[in-house]
């Protein structure tokens, strides 16, 4: 039996039943918001929550979705797990933080953070009757649908913007969906997405699906899960939309509201100073967020003008003594490079904006008195190659003989 009560308005507080599902509030236009009854929850979690175990995320994490028909996780399952949380063997060191953990989201089917929440969206469009699955993306996101819409024997269409890794474009032609390639950025990629939907009956995995929001509020009891109840003094996250670090942010705020924490993590979010909205906004002490012109960037991801989550994920750091920065281009490919030969991990530059956060947070003076952090990995480097090698790096080829191999070895 699931803890999810229903669908409710943030705004009016309407109830909206699940066989009537929708985006918005019906009465007031409001984003809708999984509710759970806490004391239930809590209870289900009190007899086993130490006890990590196997197969689907979904089904590790069943007493905190909304699922009524467990059954169906099987047909969906493409080997999402519950991520690793390893520990630094370098770069901790040198920044000076005593324990510095990475979340590794990108060990995902298809090697980002995305396949936490599309594995419930594709499960909850089978619930409800859905035969399409659909999303605006900047790459990864539209890889995961059309790759859980495979699986499950959905129809998907997804909505891309011009400027995306072309690695990432080959996977989502792989996995069989149809692509629609928009000559703009990503909001003009969502623009044409929500048109399509007020004309066509799919399953928008994206932007303001409450389920997407409930699945990825798990990373948050996966981090505390891992740390045996610890609670880290900082979790950072990469910034665009502003989903993730938003929804860990309500699990958190669950967990302490149960007495399962005393306390909240700071909340520290990173964006590109290629597009930085939030960090504007939170330097500038404003509760608005002004969409800003993005620059170019080798990064094809977390350029968000208009986040949807950005107001949420400003109260998530000053309601924790966290914060906002933005890093340049220059920042995060240093960044993929360290973490490639000091730590043994490829991410794309998305995932690596998070240590490299970190790393400018510390040397500007601006976090002090930090023992353990979190640091968010959100996608894989095969996700977008070429932003940490350059194609002249490739090797010159030699002749197979001992004496030639020493001569290039130098040795």
């Amino acid at each position: 039996m699931t803890c999810a009560i229903g669908l409710f308005c943030e705004n009016c507080g309407a109830e909206t039943p699940e066989s009537r599902f929708r985006l918005k509030c019906a009465s007031c236009g409001g984003s809708l918001d999984v509710k759970y009854d806490l004391e239930s929850m809590k209870n289900k979690l009190s007899e086993s929550f130490f006890q990590s175990g196997s197969g689907s995320v979904l089904k590790q994490w069943l007493d905190v979705l909304p699922i009524n028909n467990p059954e169906l996780i099987d047909k969906i399952y493409l080997g999402e797990v519950e991520t690793p949380l390893i520990c630094s063997s370098s770069l901790g060191k040198e920044l000076g933080i005593e324990n510095l953990y990475y979340k590794m989201e990108f060990t995902g089917p298809t090697l980002s953070l995305k396949d936490r929440a599309t594995s419930l969206c594709a499960l909850k469009a089978l619930e409800l009757g859905y035969d399409t699955l659909c999303i605006p993306s900047s790459g990864n996101n539209a890889a995961s649908v059309a790759a859980y819409a495979s699986k499950a024997g959905l129809n998907a269409v997804v909505f891309i913007q011009k400027d995306v890794s072309p690695a990432k474009v080959l996977k989502i032609i792989a996995y069989g969906a149809r692509v629609v390639r928009v000559d703009g950025d990503i909001s003009m990629a969502s623009n044409v997405c929500s048109e399509m939907l007020e004309k066509h009956r799919w399953f928008n995995c994206g932007g303001s699906n409450p389920y997407r929001f409930a699945a990825k509020r798990t990373v948050a009891y996966e981090i505390i899960r891992r740390l045996g109840g610890l609670v880290p003094d900082a979790v950072v996250f990469p910034v665009g939309g502003a989903t993730g670090m938003a929804s860990a942010y309500t699990g958190f705020v669950e967990m302490r509201t149960m007495g399962m924490i005393p306390s909240l993590p700071r909340m520290i979010g990173v964006q590109l100073e290629a597009c930085d909205p939030i960090t504007r906004a939170f330097d500038e002490g404003s509760e608005v967020i002004q969409p800003v012109t993005i620059k170019p960037s080798i990064s094809d991801a977390l350029k968000n003008t208009s986040p949807f989550q950005g107001k949420q994920v400003l109260k998530a750091a000053r309601e924790t003594n966290g914060m906002f920065v933005s890093v340049s281009d220059e920042e995060f490919i240093r960044t993929i490079r360290l973490l490639a030969t000091k730590e043994g991990l490829f991410v794309e530059p998305a995932g690596a904006v998070s240590v490299a956060g970190i790393s400018k947070l510390l040397a500007q003076g601006r976090l002090k008195d930090v023992k353990t952090v979190v640091c968010m990995l959100t996608g894989h480097g095969l996700n977008s190659p070429q932003a940490a090698i350059d194609t002249e790096a490739i090797p010159a080829v030699i002749e197979p003989e001992v004496s030639a191999v020493e001569s290039y070895l130098k040795i």
